[in-house]
């Protein structure tokens, strides 16, 4: 039997994930668990280099803690805030969120759609 044990800093598995404003790439995912192929709750980990990311207002939750890197994070029409290692994001249903990554940055997060 084979546990499923993961390190976050391995760079294994990764497919690309959405790329930097401007440019055809800039981060890649790691899927590491799905509870349903169609709806379920994933974890996964997310690696980008600098750059600007936006992402509308989604029919999901994330929760998501910095591993590596620094961002300034924006959720909808607040203030930008610098995230860092131990930080905790929580971005709620259909919320816009803008990561500006300016440090190669890892994230671990659980996406939980909300049908």
């Amino acid at each position: 039997m084979t546990l499923p044990i993961y390190n976050i800093s391995d760079d294994v598995d990764l497919v690309p994930g959405v790329p930097a404003e401007g440019r055809d790439s800039g981060s890649w995912r790691r899927p590491i668990w799905q509870d349903d192929v169609e709806n379920g709750t994933i974890v996964a980990v997310w690696k980008a280099e600098p750059g600007m990311y936006r992402y509308p207002g989604r029919a999901l939750e994330e929760t998501f803690v910095v591993c590596e890197g620094e961002a300034m994070y924006t959720q909808g029409d607040s203030a930008p805030v610098k995230i860092k290692p131990g930080s905790i994001v929580r971005v709620p249903i259909g919320v816009a969120s803008t990561l500006e990554i300016l440090t190669p940055f890892r994230k671990l997060a659980t996406v939980v759609p909300k049908p």
